[in-house]
């Protein structure tokens, strides 16, 4: 099978609606309300607090671990809750829609910025440059499982930079400072952001140490190098359980 026959398998190559394609067109990402239903989101909340209580000090061993913040790594090997969450069938599509061509998942994380910590620098999510501008070689999936707003470190995103090919650092004094153009995109529980990411991007502090559990899925196209190998950490259980269409997109077949 093609690659395109393994996205249409998973619902994938649905058409996107006006807002979402212009939003993703000009401003760089586009907001996705209420796609978590309750019972999913009390799921995942309640699985991630569970990863957090077992695995202790060796949380995020498989990626890094922060300063200041809670990190989970390798979520797709730690149950089947998080499998509509890498292959949800609108998020895909709208993961296709910004790539345009053939892409794979890089990794699935989760990560929770703790009172009075979090705040980062605004970067892009690829660091090899931009020497191929406007090819897009990296998308990113928020899914917010609590509300997200100022007071406990809502993301900061500059609208618009993915349509410029420098980087933060090489046009800011200091990519710590605020952006004249910056915007806090605040979100209720439940809700999901997508967006490409090399736009102008960062988190920021949780004043208030109100509770912002977020999911990050990361897409990168076929041919790069993925985050987290996923045939590196593949557990016998997963791939057992595993399409071929999820096969093809963790590229472990």
């Amino acid at each position: 099978m093609l690659g395109q026959d393994y996205l249409k398998a998973m619902g994938g190559c649905q058409p996107l609606s006006e807002v979402h394609q212009q939003s993703l067109d000009h401003q760089g990402f586009t907001l996705i309300e209420s796609l978590i239903d309750d019972e999913w989101l009390e799921a995942l909340r309640e699985a991630f607090d569970r990863l957090v209580a077992v695995e202790g000090s060796h949380l995020a061993r498989e990626h890094h671990q922060e300063a200041g913040a809670i990190r989970i790594a390798n979520l797709v090997n730690k149950g089947t809750v998080w499998e509509k969450v890498w292959c949800h069938p609108l998020v895909l599509s709208v993961v296709h829609y910004v790539f345009k061509s053939e892409f794979k998942l890089s990794s699935l994380n989760a990560r929770e910025a703790l009172k009075g910590a979090g705040h980062q620098p605004l970067h892009t999510d690829w660091k090899k440059g931009r020497q191929d501008f406007p090819k897009v070689h990296v998308v990113n999936v928020l899914w917010a499982l609590d509300d997200m707003d100022q007071s406990n470190g809502a993301p900061r995103l500059v609208p618009g930079t993915h349509l410029q090919s420098s980087e933060p650092g090489e046009s800011m004094k200091n990519p710590l400072d605020p952006h004249p153009d910056e915007i806090q995109l605040s979100c209720k529980a439940g809700s999901v952001v997508v967006f490409n990411a090399h736009l102008w991007h960062g988190g920021t502090i949780n004043q208030t140490g109100r509770r912002r559990r977020v999911l990050h899925d990361f897409f990168t196209l076929r041919q790069n190098q993925q985050q987290q190998n996923q045939k590196e950490w593949l557990t016998e259980s997963t791939a057992q359980r595993l399409t071929p269409a999820q096969k093809w997109l963790l590229d472990v077949s």
